[in-house]
């Protein structure tokens, strides 16, 4: 396959986030499950039985830096590899297909994580709801369950982090 066309073009020059001046700009929710944390390369697009390999690094610069790094190297990945292998296990870029993927992830999708899926993301109730789906999501150990979990605008530890 080629790597051509618009959707193509436009991943070539996106960035996975960016930072303007004091603001921080991604697809999805910073939250304490994605503030920080950066996909190993092997990460796998699957409804994995655990969390998959990733790390965690200490500054928004260091963290949008290692982002951006990792889609440099899927788009390479997939450039090299754009066919999945014989046994349709496993393909080039599969790890941007993981990216924007919560179960993939294990609910640390930086691209799909969000703070809402309606309503008023602030109130009392909604967190309670958040929390509810969120304890639920960890005790079940499906990674299915994350996709009801939204992230916490309010979160005082990555408000902090986002600040350093």
């Amino acid at each position: 396959g080629t790597f051509a066309g618009a959707m193509s073009n436009y991943l070539r020059h996106a960035c996975v986030a960016a930072v303007f001046g004091q603001t921080l700009f991604a697809h999805g929710a910073v939250d304490a499950r994605t503030a920080g944390y950066v996909p190993d390369d092997s990460t796998r697009f699957c409804l994995p039985a655990a969390p998959q390999a990733g790390r965690m690094v200490d500054s928004v610069s260091e963290w949008v830096d290692a982002l951006n790094g990792l889609l440099e190297r899927g788009l390479a990945d997939h450039a090299a590899r754009p066919e999945w292998d014989a046994e349709r296990a496993t393909r080039g870029g599969e790890v941007l297909l993981a990216l924007q993927n919560r179960d993939a992830m294990w609910g640390r999708s930086i691209v799909s994580n969000s703070y809402a899926d309606g309503g008023c993301i602030t109130t009392e109730s909604a967190a309670r709801v958040r929390e509810a789906a969120l304890a639920d999501a960890e005790a079940r150990a499906d990674p299915s369950a994350f996709a009801a979990v939204a992230s916490d605008p309010l979160d005082a530890g990555v408000a902090a982090w986002l600040l350093r």
